[in-house]
């Protein structure tokens, strides 16, 4: 795995609070009220997005899908700090 010296990594990520989230024939769409937005999760994003309880942190997260996932170790923790950055970024997920 890569060099986890992220500015992100020892923070913790958490849906913000009025964010609802609804499966559609396999598929999770987030939806956030007060930007009448929907944000689409690939099946990747999606299992980031279940991780990001509040509870773990990002380096935490990696680990846990690189158990899963042995041989995306190479580029496993930009794509989590990238896929972070996004639902910060749509206004789905809060990092502190």
């Amino acid at each position: 795995m890569e060099d986890l010296r992220h500015p992100m990594i020892d923070l913790v990520p958490k849906p913000t609070s009025d964010v609802e989230m609804e499966v559609v024939e396999g598929e999770v769409l987030l939806y956030h009220p007060s930007q009448t937005r929907a944000v689409y999760l690939n099946p990747t994003a999606a299992v980031i997005w279940g991780l990001s309880d509040g509870k773990r942190t990002v380096r935490e997260i990696i680990r846990a899908i690189a158990d899963f996932y042995p041989e995306a170790a190479m580029t496993l923790s930009d794509d989590v700090l990238m896929t972070l950055k996004e639902l910060q970024e749509n206004g789905v997920l809060v990092v502190s």
